[in-house]
């Protein structure tokens, strides 16, 4: 009997990072609604539908406008899940890992560096950490629109890499979820890290962005890692420019206490997931599609 080749496009075509987001979308709402929580399960068993019915639009009606489409509805997910994440956590009534995540730290190093870095506390050091560590906001904003405006091939490799890297590190929120050194032991910190006028926006904007849950994998390591290897793949001067920010960015997940050594072990390891998936060749059916 032949298939139906919708039936065949869903279940043959979808990308790796279609599989990857789309099982985080998938799981996380089995979770909610085993758990009674029919509201927020509901609303991710939606965005986990709109993956295939996407594949299934983009194939029925191909084009540049679609092809993006496809792609761009990531960046859409993305940015509607991160902040309810907290609240998954709260519903499902899971306890902060902080503990834990000191005590890894601990076993290995001896202390968090969140502690260690605490009595170090220099205003244009401050300063320049804390631009560092805003300046993955617009990195992430512009690798979005970079590849959205390459081929359709290379877009495709680098969304394989970061939104797998993000549906990896969702998951990691909602199986580990910690606040940080800055929230769960603020009694043990510098109160306030001598700074100006960006020290100051870098914490409200952290204050008022963060879902709290935020910490294990750092996906501020892993996805600036990410980045720095596919411009040593592709743009060696880029590379050499950004890689004093990118190391500044990595740093001051530390010394401003947001996350723990382990946070960044753990994004290393998830940053090269990434770039494996990068390197994994598309099928030749989209090896010369073009958003031209």
């Amino acid at each position: 009997m032949k298939r139906h080749p919708i039936n065949h496009l869903i279940w043959s075509k979808l990308r790796l990072h279609e599989w990857a987001f789309g099982l985080f979308l998938l799981v996380t709402s089995a979770r909610l609604l085993i758990a009674g929580c029919c509201a927020t399960g509901l609303m991710f068993c939606a965005m986990a539908a709109a993956v295939p019915m996407m594949v299934a639009v983009a194939a029925r009606w191909p084009g540049p406008a679609t092809a993006r489409l496809r792609l761009v509805l990531f960046p859409v997910w993305i940015n509607l899940a991160y902040p309810l994440l907290g609240s998954v956590v709260a519903q499902l009534k899971l306890g902060l890992c902080d503990a834990t995540l000191l005590k890894c730290d601990i076993f290995v190093l001896g202390e968090t560096p969140a502690r260690w870095l605490g009595g170090w506390n220099h205003p244009a050091a401050t300063d320049f950490l804390s631009a560092c560590y805003l300046l993955f906001f617009p990195a992430v904003l512009a690798a979005f629109i970079v590849a959205l405006a390459r081929p359709e091939s290379s877009a495709v490799k680098l969304f394989n890499g970061l939104v797998t890297i993000y549906a990896i590190g969702f998951f990691g929120y909602t199986l580990v979820p910690a606040a940080g050194p800055h929230l769960a032991m603020a009694c043990l910190l510098p109160p306030t890290r001598a700074g100006g006028v960006v020290t100051r926006l870098n914490a409200d904007l952290v204050a008022a962005g963060s879902n709290r849950v935020d910490v294990f994998p750092s996906l501020h390591v892993a996805i600036v890692v990410f980045l720095m290897g596919v411009l040593w793949s592709r743009q060696r001067g880029l590379f050499s420019i950004f890689l004093i920010p990118a190391a500044g960015l990595c740093a001051a997940t530390l010394y401003l206490g947001y996350h723990y050594a382990v946070d960044l072990a753990a994004g290393l390891l998830l940053a090269a997931c990434g770039l494996l998936s990068a390197s994994i060749p598309i099928p030749s059916h989209e090896s010369h599609n073009s958003f031209r």
